[in-house]
């Protein structure tokens, strides 16, 4: 095919985006948010925040079940598990509503 139908080349491949502004899909934004914090700054603070931080909040989601190990069913008899979830959402709402605001003021 490619000697049938030639390649037309477009412009020349530059670092410079111009005016185009990465972002993620809105389920990744809480991430995205979190790499925009100062104490994440340099190669190391990315890694904590890009893969450290997140594998642990997801291991600590993973191990609930196993550190709450009440026979209740009912999830608010299981305070544990109750407050771990709720701490590990509000984390992800505020993040999100934060890098939805913060949106704004990067163009």
């Amino acid at each position: 095919m490619a000697f049938i139908e030639p390649v037309v080349l477009l412009e020349q491949a530059t670092p410079d985006p111009g005016d185009y502004h990465p972002e993620p899909e809105w389920y990744f934004l809480f991430l995205f948010q979190l790499l925009r914090l100062k104490i994440f700054g340099g190669e190391l603070g990315q890694l904590m925040g890009a893969i450290v931080l997140p594998g642990a909040f997801m291991a600590f989601l993973a191990a609930l079940p196993f550190i709450d190990t009440n026979p209740e069913r009912n999830l608010f008899k299981r305070p544990i598990a109750l407050i771990g979830w709720i701490a590990v959402m509000v984390f992800i709402l505020v993040f999100t509503v934060s890098a939805i605001i913060n949106r704004d003021f990067l163009d």
